[in-house]
């Protein structure tokens, strides 16, 4: 049996926005609880439009971090960021390396994938990663073109 607290925890993690939304309201109505199987949140009759408000306010205050992939001056090389706003990562980007990237692409399809990283000779899914970052905007490191090896400069 997957708890329904379970669910409601991975949502959150994977920025499932409108999931963690639906099962967060099926909890505060009392439709279910907690400790229940998951399957019950298939035949509960959910309030679309009570959601759809917590949604637009983003009540539960999640999928707010980013990543960010910034065209650097070097041919092929990418520098990857956590951040809010494309504006936070191009000023992180300016104030560490002194250049103005050419492009910066949100690139949050890439968070499932996962990634090497040099400095910690470690792999990890960057969706768990973003979440053991403390402070943002946060610079990830350097990429090549097409390659998931990052190396902080």
């Amino acid at each position: 049996m997957v708890a329904v607290q379970e669910v409601f925890q991975l949502a959150i993690e994977m920025d499932m926005v409108h999931m963690a939304h639906r099962i967060f309201w099926a909890i505060a109505e009392g439709k279910v609880k907690v400790e229940e199987d998951s399957e019950r949140l298939d035949v509960i009759d959910y309030d679309d439009e009570a959601i759809s408000k917590m949604v637009a306010r983003n009540q539960l205050c999640i999928g707010k971090i980013k990543l960010y992939v910034a065209e650097t001056t070097m041919p092929d090389r990418f520098a990857f960021y956590y951040s809010e706003n494309v504006l936070e990562a191009r000023e992180l980007h300016q104030d560490m390396f002194r250049e103005i990237p050419k492009r910066l692409t949100n690139a949050s399809h890439l968070l499932p994938k996962l990634f090497h990283f040099d400095e910690t000779d470690a792999a990890t899914i960057l969706y768990f990663h973003r979440n053991k970052v403390v402070a943002y905007p946060y610079y990830l490191g350097h990429a090549r073109a097409g390659e998931r090896v990052l190396t902080r400069m």
